[in-house]
């Protein structure tokens, strides 16, 4: 029988410890959040939206973006008492009667011409090339400071698409401020009036007793 040569034993041990040693860590699982307020719960979440838009029923699709929607509180939350107040009257007169009204339509016309894949990304100074200065309203404006991200429905293997803006976790929900940063500031008309004239310049006449 022949024996085995020492520097060949040597290679075959030094390959079984490589084989046998202990692998890389598997990737994270891209569907698998970590979290409830991981971004891939909040991609997972918007699929519903992506899935009821399949089906071709912009009612369904309304449906599935009401978890969405903020309340009061959760904007008095995240922008204090006066600006989340002002805030609240725009975006329940305005940017949820509006979703409510036109974004099932939209969002199947938008699925229907492809764009069926959803992409989070988290949005801040940090990442110029991808916040908007809406995005950027949004964050100097909290008071209660938070990650927020932005939602594109677009082709598979394309940058580009639907982009809806301002979701942000809170109170163990995903929310969609989505241009609430249009009814954080006064309007024009709410600026406060100017003083009233002082005494000195009242005629001598009136000033006399």
């Amino acid at each position: 029988m022949r024996t085995v040569r020492p520097a060949l034993l040597s290679l075959a041990v030094a390959l079984g410890g490589i084989a046998c040693g202990p692998l890389e860590a598997p990737e994270p699982d891209k569907n698998t959040p970590q979290s409830p307020d991981d971004h891939i719960a909040l991609r997972l979440a918007f699929e519903k939206v992506a899935d009821a838009a399949k089906g071709g029923d912009p009612a369904a699709v309304v449906r599935a973006l009401e978890p969405f929607l903020a309340t009061r509180d959760e904007l008095v939350t995240l922008f204090g008492p006066e600006a989340g107040a002002r805030a609240w009257k725009g975006y329940s007169d305005t940017i949820a009667a509006t979703l409510r009204a036109e974004a099932g339509e939209v969002i199947v016309r938008q699925v229907k011409d492809g764009l069926t894949e959803v992409a989070v990304e988290l949005v801040g100074p940090e990442f110029p090339a991808r916040t908007t200065p809406g995005d950027q309203r949004l964050l100097d404006a909290m008071r209660a400071k938070r990650p927020m991200y932005s939602v594109r429905l677009r082709r598979p293997g394309e940058l580009l698409g639907l982009r809806l803006n301002g979701f942000v976790y809170i109170d163990g929900k995903w929310r969609a401020l989505l241009k609430t940063y249009d009814h954080l500031d006064p309007p024009p008309d709410a600026e406060p009036p100017p003083p009233p004239p002082t005494d000195a310049g009242a005629p001598a006449s009136d000033a006399g007793g």
